[in-house]
C-alpha cells in the first residue's frame, strides 16, 4: 500500500503543498495565497492558514492517513515555533507530530535548485537570504528580519522607494516618478493618507513590500531616484552572495537565485548580479533556474531524513517536480 508525504513551502505570502506517495512521486501541487510565516502573522493565523492548505490539498484525494510532512518555514527563528506548529496540526488535523520536520527555507530552496548537492542558493522575495554548501561544510548570509536585514527583497525596495516618496511630498527631495505611482496603488491623494493607510494595516510588511514593483518599472523609465535603489540593493545581493562563496571557499559551485522578487524582474536582475559577481569573484558564475518546486524539495528533505527517500523514489520526485 502507498504511503503518503506533503512537502510544504511556507513563505511569507503565500503557502504550497505538494502531495506525494512512495509508488508514484508528486500527485498533485496547491497553493494558497495567505502567509505561512508566523513570524509576521500571529501564531493562530499561521495554523488556520496552513492547516487551510493541507486541507484543500487532501480533500482532492481520498487519502486516510498522512504518512510525513515536510516544512520549508519562513520566519524558522531556529525552531521557535516547531513545536507550536506540530501541537496545532495534531489537534486540527490529527497528524502526528512525530510525523513533522520543520526547517528552515532556505534549506528547502537550496534542495530545489541542487537537489541534494553542492552550491549557492539565495531567496529574493518579500525577504531575501543566501545559503551555501560545499564538501561538508556550509555558511548562510542574511535572512535575519525586515526590521534590521533582508536587503535585496521586496521589502527593502519597497520600504526604501516609500522613503524617498515621502521626503519627495514634503519637500525635502525634488520629484521622481515613484510619488505618483505610490499616490495611485495605495489609492491616497496626499502624504499623510498614505502613509496613514500604511501604519494602519494589518499587515504594513505585506504592503509595503507590493510597492517593490513600482521602483522596477521607475528604473526601466530611467528615474534617478529607482536607479540608485536598484543598484544599491544589487550590490548588496552581490555583497552576500560573493560572501558565501567566500567563507566556503569553492568558486567552482553552481548559484541559484529563487524567490518572487527575482522571478518577477529576472530580466533586470539576473544580468547585474552575474556582472558583479564577475568583478567581485574574478569569474563568471550564471545563475541557475530550480530544478524542482521548492515544495517537493520539502518532502525530499523530509524524506531523507525519515530514512524513506531511495535512488528510485528520488528519481520519481524530481522528474514529476521537474
Amino acid at each position: 500500500m502507498a504511503r503518503y508525504f506533503l512537502g510544504i513551502d511556507s513563505g511569507a505570502t503565500k503557502i504550497e503543498v505538494s502531495l506525494i506517495n512512495d509508488e508514484i512521486g508528486l500527485i498533485e501541487t496547491t497553493s494558497l495565497n495567505k502567509s505561512g510565516n508566523p513570524a509576521v502573522v500571529s501564531l493562530d493565523r499561521f495554523c488556520e492558514n496552513i492547516s487551510e492548505a493541507i486541507k484543500i490539498i487532501i480533500s482532492k484525494s481520498d487519502i486516510r492517513k498522512i504518512h510525513g510532512i515536510g516544512i520549508g518555514l519562513a520566519g524558522y527563528l531556529e525552531g521557535r515555533w516547531n513545536n507550536d506548529i506540530k501541537k496545532c496540526l495534531y489537534e486540527r488535523l490529527n497528524i502526528d507530530p512525530e510525523t513533522v520536520i520543520i526547517f528552515e527555507d532556505i534549506y528547502a530552496a537550496h534542495v530545489s535548485t541542487h537537489l541534494l548537492g553542492d552550491g549557492v542558493i539565495g531567496i529574493l522575495g518579500t525577504g531575501s537570504n543566501f545559503y551555501g554548501r560545499c564538501k561538508g561544510s556550509f555558511w548562510r548570509v542574511g535572512g535575519w528580519g525586515h526590521y534590521i536585514d533582508d536587503r535585496g527583497g521586496a521589502y527593502s525596495f519597497g520600504a526604501r522607494g516609500l522613503s524617498i516618496v515621502v521626503r519627495s511630498l514634503d519637500g525635502r527631495i525634488g520629484y521622481t516618478k515613484l510619488v505618483e505611482y505610490a499616490l495611485d496603488f495605495y489609492k491616497a491623494d496626499d502624504v499623510h493618507k498614505l502613509v496613514s493607510k500604511i501604519y494602519s494595516s494589518e499587515d504594513p510588511k505585506s504592503m509595503i513590500a507590493s510597492f517593490a514593483p513600482y521602483i522596477f518599472k521607475a528604473f526601466r523609465e530611467k528615474d534617478l531616484y529607482a536607479t540608485k535603489i536598484v543598484e544599491e540593493e544589487v550590490s548588496e545581493i552581490i555583497l552576500a552572495i560573493s560572501t558565501v562563496y567566500r567563507r566556503l571557499g569553492c568558486l567552482d559551485i553552481p548559484l541559484g537565485i529563487i524567490g518572487s522578487l527575482y522571478r518577477e524582474n529576472k530580466n533586470v536582475l539576473k544580468k547585474m548580479i552575474e556582472k558583479g559577481l564577475e568583478r567581485e569573484l574574478g569569474m563568471k558564475i550564471e545563475i541557475q533556474d530550480p530544478k524542482i518546486r521548492q515544495s517537493c524539495a520539502s518532502a525530499l528533505i523530509m524524506l531523507k531524513e525519515r530514512g524513506f527517500l531511495d535512488k528510485e523514489l528520488f528519481d520519481k520526485i524530481v522528474r514529476r517536480c521537474s
